[in-house]
């Protein structure tokens, strides 16, 4: 196990960052701002560092779509990145492939961190995984797993099983198909018109974006996921469901039904065990929310827009609903925030970070006390050329205090790109970052991507 004790810097006062034209989503040229206008963290902080062991070396484009869960001092992780392997599969009698993935679930050792692939598993492409501690304290996983569906190659069933030392128990099929039992009256015509042709009860490509929670107020688990019907023509996609689960009889309910939603899912209950969803629509580009109320389920639009790959959201204990997310609107391109106290009324729009392109693959937690953080990834200056830049970029917490967002520089280290794909957690009151580091070696002409964690002393 590698380990690295570095100090992080700490961003204080305003900076001022001239903006010029660009093309492709980048900042247009009229679109002055200022840098962070508060950064107020004490500092600096010592943060031990991990290199994980047993999740495998990849290129720069694989990436490591990883998740975080805790439970008092426990914390640990669960990456999903491919592999160079392809899995055949027969799809109407035609030959197809699909590209492995591995599932490596990372936890703490004497040494640091160790990581163990649990699971590999053909999927067509990224489709997400889950983690979470049950109420005794074992890891549960959420996965994609099973036989390929009839007309997708690769697997296609919704899985959930232990990974207690990093081994994987026998996993329980919570759905292999379509059908649910209910949904909320006011989005039943989505499924049940002429039109819709009752679009939500077909097919069986289903478990994709997996995401499990436990409910605390009674001990279960429950797993919120997205269902892609056939999933292989647009109209799959266009109207696929997010499926909501919870145990012990896992019976299914179509809490976002026909419209398309469903990626980078994240589930939560609030304190008296109302699940909350959120996952975005690519088709009609949108942060949603479908969540429990007294008076049955409800959905909002919480953002209307363009994003990046995750999610940032979580349900502190006092039942605060918590989002983040990187706003790619061509003006924009940064870190956002919104709350709520009922998930039914939220807070406008706070931009988090402001200084460069930054707010990439959030991650959000509630520390001890219950205020939020976010681990997220700062690309590059604002309004400068496309792509991020190895010597600006890197691994940034923000972590509300009394109002006030105070940004912290975590690791930023000089020649590679440092802090993609974050996952937070808090355990034993401290801050655990996995992230992703990716390097370019110039004598062999190669990249390479490593898993990564952050340790708050």
């Amino acid at each position: 196990m590698h380990i690295k004790i570095i100090l992080s810097l700490v961003i204080v006062g305003s900076v001022a960052l001239s903006c010029s034209g660009g093309s492709g989503g980048q900042p247009n040229a009229s679109a002055r701002r200022d840098g962070q206008a508060v950064d107020t963290a004490s500092g600096p902080v010592a943060w031990q560092f991990f290199d994980v062991s047993g999740c495998g070396l990849n290129g720069p484009e694989a990436g490591y779509q990883t998740v975080a869960a805790s439970s008092g001092t426990q914390v640990a992780f669960a990456s999903l990145t491919p592999t160079s392997g392809q899995a055949t599969c027969t799809i109407e009698n035609r030959a197809a492939t699909a590209t492995v993935y591995d599932i490596c679930v990372v936890l703490s050792s004497a040494d640091g961190f160790v990581g163990t692939i649990a699971t590999s598993q053909p999927y067509t492409t990224m489709m997400g995984v889950g983690l979470a501690f049950d109420s005794t304290g074992v890891p549960m996983l959420a996965y994609t797993g099973g036989p390929s569906a009839q007309f997708r190659c690769g697997a296609s069933d919704m899985l959930l099983a232990s990974v207690s030392g990093g081994v994987l128990g026998t996993p329980l099929t919570i759905a292999a198909g379509s059908q649910s039992s209910g949904m909320p009256p006011d989005q039943a015509a989505n499924c049940t018109s002429a039109a819709a042709q009752n679009v939500c009860n077909l097919g069986d490509a289903t478990g994709y974006w997996p995401a499990v929670a436990l409910d605390s107020s009674s001990g279960k688990l429950a797993v919120a996921f997205r269902d892609l019907h056939f999933g292989f023509a647009d109209t799959d996609f266009n109207s696929s469901d997010v499926e909501f689960a919870r145990g012990d009889d896992y019976s299914i309910f179509t809490a976002d039904v026909a419209r398309g939603g469903g990626s980078y899912i994240r589930l939560g209950f609030s304190p008296t065990g109302k699940a909350a969803i959120v996952h975005y629509n690519e088709h009609l580009p949108a942060i949603w929310l479908d969540h429990e109320t007294d008076q049955g389920w409800e959905s909002k639009q919480l953002f209307v827009g363009t994003i990046r790959e995750q999610i940032g959201f979580a349900v502190s204990r006092q039942g605060l609903h918590a989002l983040a997310y990187f706003d790619a609107g061509e003006t924009r391109q940064l870190l956002a925030y919104s709350e709520s106290s009922d998930g039914s009324t939220w807070t406008a729009t706070e931009d988090v970070d402001r200084d460069g392109v930054t707010g990439y693959y959030p991650s959000l937690a509630f520390d001890a006390d219950d205020n939020p953080a976010i681990a997220y990834y700062r690309c590059n200056d604002y309004g400068v050329a496309q792509g991020c830049d190895v010597n600006k970029d890197g691994l940034y917490l923000a972590r509300r205090s009394a109002g006030t967002w105070n940004i912290q520089k975590v690791s930023a280290v000089s020649g590679v790109n440092d802090g993609q794909y974050t996952a937070l957690a808090f355990a034993g009151g401290k801050a655990v970052i996995a992230f992703q580091q990716t390097s370019y070696d110039s004598v062999t002409g190669a990249s390479k991507a490593i898993l990564r964690v952050a340790k708050e002393p």
